[in-house]
Order: structure tokens, then sequence, then C-alpha cells
């Protein structure tokens, strides 16, 4: 009596809703933190290409800015469809259901194959439309044979896709994570042969940057591979026959969920991709110091990647228990976890962007411009958090169709044609563009954690 005397059960409940979310946060961290070094091991391949072809030239560094651009596009398509198996996946496995993650696994390996042949024959194709971009004469003729390079390999970073999934799904972390690791020295020693030409190997300037990029996702997309297929933890789900597995159901629910994920992606790489455009339409410098910044801000949105990943499969086995409350909860940690990561993201932007830009590149003026955008990337950080968090949210519920609208509406309806009129009739430069942006992250972030809120309301 004395217990509920001082604790009445409105007052309890909320006691209890707060321990809940606290005991959330300290598991969706542990599995998130993988999943996080994964996801950055990825953006790193960026940083580390850029960081190298920086020492070639402004130019140089334009280039790649560019072409990852217009890459990141079709990439993202093709890896947000791959994001459906792990909350199917984890759905699967909350309701026991064993045939069903084998079939996940083996139709999304198929989609992904398919997927990523598809993306990189448009992609290696696509490259030639690079003249109609404006960009320089020079970013344009290096630009292209760098793309035609980086397009063959879309095939390996779909493989290494479908497999990381499906084993993040089960919550077998490591696999991935020491793969996606093991990446960046790889990496770094083949750009460092093959850009600058040490060892007897020919330099061959940005192209080699993509060629070791390439072969890089090649190698680790086969070693993933032969990890699934051979490991014991995965026996169970070598069961079915491919005949047997392949099931048109399996394979329209995956798309059913992975398209409209990867169109949410899309929406928001291309619009950072045609804001990189716009920016070359102000020089090379600008768009050097552009491509400094967004290789930065990418860092830690891949954290906040990495805890929407989590949050997205923790809720898909929630969902598949049936439990609304739970849910809730992991949602609540998941969006505390990235607004608290991304506001200290926010403060170091602030405090050091000379000496992160200084980094990238000697040139004074690039440095400028580079450390100007960076005080706008401080400020939407935690924005850009809880949007990529509420995105996973919405997925691991089966959730894509109206965010899909909501991240379109607030990239190429709000924030874009905003920037152009900030950027060029207002005569802001990338300043006006990147608070564009920002406005637009804000505006994603708001209406996607309404929504996640609204749909676990207790009823």
């Amino acid at each position: 009596m004395a217990f509920w005397a001082l604790h009445p059960p409105a007052q309890e409940l909320g006691y209890l809703c707060s321990r809940m979310v606290k005991m959330e946060t300290l598991r969706t961290l542990k599995l998130a933190w993988p999943i996080i070094l994964g996801q950055l091991s990825h953006i790193f391949l960026g940083v580390i290409d850029s960081v190298m072809v920086g020492r070639l030239g402004a130019n140089e560094l334009a280039a790649v800015s560019v072409s990852v651009g217009l890459f990141s596009i079709l990439m993202v398509f093709g890896i947000g469809i791959s994001f459906a198996i792990s909350p199917l996946t984890a759905i699967a496995r909350g309701a026991g259901d064993q045939v069903q993650t084998e079939k996940l696994l083996k139709n999304g390996l198929f989609n992904g194959v398919l997927v990523g042949l598809a993306l990189a024959v448009f992609l290696f194709f696509g490259a030639q439309l690079l003249p109609f971009m404006q960009q320089t004469d020079e970013v344009t003729t290096l630009s292209i044979p760098y793309l035609k390079i980086l397009a063959l390999s879309m095939l390996p970073i779909m493989v290494f896709q479908s497999f990381r999934q499906f084993s993040e799904g089960l919550e077998i972390m490591y696999p991935a994570l020491i793969l996606g690791l093991l990446m960046l020295p790889i990496n770094a020693f083949g750009n460092w042969l093959l850009i600058f030409g040490n060892w007897g190997f020919p330099a061959m300037g940005i192209e080699g940057a993509a060629w070791a990029t390439t072969l890089t996702r090649v190698l680790v997309a086969g070693a993933l591979a032969i990890y699934v297929v051979k490991n014991r933890r995965f026996a169970a789900y070598r069961q079915l026959s491919w005949r047997a597995a392949i099931d048109k159901v399996v394979q329209r629910r995956l798309l059913a969920l992975g398209i409209p994920g990867g169109a949410q992606l899309i929406f928001e790489t291309s619009a950072f991709a045609f804001a990189a455009v716009m920016v070359g339409w102000l020089g090379s410098k600008a768009l050097a110091a552009h491509q400094i910044a967004i290789n930065l801000a990418s860092i830690s949105f891949m954290v906040a990647i990495g805890l929407s990943s989590a949050g997205a499969i923790r809720v898909g086995h929630a969902k598949g228990q049936g439990n609304l409350l739970l849910v809730r909860n992991i949602g609540k940690s998941t969006f505390l976890l990235a607004a608290g990561f991304m506001a200290l993201c926010g403060v170091f932007f602030i405090i050091a962007r000379y000496t992160l830009a200084r980094l990238y590149i000697a040139d004074v003026e690039v440095i400028a411009q580079a450390a100007q955008l960076l005080l706008v990337a401080a400020a939407f950080q935690i924005v850009d958090g809880i949007q990529a968090v509420g995105v996973g949210l919405l997925r691991g519920m089966e959730d894509v169709k109206r965010p899909t609208l909501y991240v379109m509406l607030a990239y190429w309806v709000l924030a874009l044609p905003l920037g152009g009129l900030l950027a060029f009739t207002f005569g802001m430069g990338a300043m006006g563009l990147w608070i564009a942006l920002a406005l637009g992250l804000a505006a994603s972030a708001a209406l996607l954690s309404h929504r996640f809120f609204r749909l676990t309301r207790n009823r």
C-alpha cells in the first residue's frame, strides 16, 4: 500500500516507460554499434578517395565529387532495396518461421544480383551524359572514365548488401563489420599503388582510385558470400533448394518494402547530388569545398543510418511478436541516441571546421568556403539524425509509402527550389543552397517522427 501511495498508477506507468526506454537505448546501442562501424567503413572509402585525390588538385577533387554524387544516387537505391531484407528477416525470426527466413535470404540475393547488374549497365552507359551537366571541361573529362570504372562495383555492392542485411536481420553483426573495416586499409593501399604509381604500377590518377575501390568491393563481397555459405550458424537456412526457395510472394513482399525504401534514399541522395551539380555552376573551387563538407557530414550521417538500421531490426522483431508498446519504446530510444550523437558532431564541426578542411586540400580559398559550409552542416546535424532514424523505424513497421512521399516533398518541393532561389537569385552561392537543404532535412524529420508516434500511439 505504501508503494502505491507514493506511486499512483499513472505515475508508475510513466516511471516504467522511462525505465523501458533506458533499457531499450542500451539494447539498441549494443545492436547498432557494429552496424555503425560497418556503415562508416563504406563512407570512409569515399573519404579516403577524396583525401588522396585531393593531393592531385581542385579539378580532380571536383570530378570525384560529381561522379560519386551521381553514383550514389543509384547505389543508395540498390541499397534501399536490400534494406528490406533485415526487418523482414527480423519479423520472420520474431514469429519463429525458419522456412520464411530462408526464403528471404535466397529471394533477397536473387533480387540483389538482378538489381546490381541493371544499375551497373545503366550507370556505365549513363556516364556519357556528364557533358550535359554544365560542369567545366576539365571536370567532365576527368569524371567520365572514373564513373564508368566505379559502375563495375555496383554488382559486388549488391551481393555484399544482400548477405549483410540477412545476417544483421538475424543479429549476426560481426562478419560484415570485420570485412567492412578491412576494406579501408585495402582501399588505401590500392589508391597508393594506382593513383600515384608506386611499386612499379602505372600512375593512373583518379582512375586508379576508381579501380582500387571497385576491386576492394569485389574482394569483400566474395569473402562475405563464402562465409554465409560455409559457416555453421547459417546451416539452418541452406535446407531448401533454390527452386523451392524462390517465391513470387516473398519477392513481391521484398520489393513492396524495398522499392519505396530505395526511393526514399534516392530522393535524398539525388537532392544532394543535384546540389553538387548546382554548386558546380559556381566553379570548381566551390564544388571542391562542397565535396569536403558533404564528405564530412556523410560520416556522421552514416552513424545515424546505423542507428536507423538497428532500430528497424528491433522494431521488426517486436512487430513479429505483436508488441506495440515495445515498438514505441525502441523508437524513443533510437531517436534519443541519434539526436544526442548528432549534437556532439555538430559541436565538433564548429570547433574543428578549418582543421578538417585542411585534411583534404591545401587551397586556402577552398578551405575557407568548406569551413563556412561546415557551420551549416553543424546546424542540421540533429534533424538529419532524426529523419534518418524515422525512415528506418517506419521501414521496420513495413510503413514506407507515406514516408517516401514525405521525403520527396522535403527535398524536391522545398529544399532544391529554395536552394536555387537563395544561391542564384539572392546571390548567396553554396551557402544559400546548404541552408535550403538544412530546412528540407528539418521538414523531413518533423514529418517522419510524427508519423512514427502516431502509428504507435496507445489506442
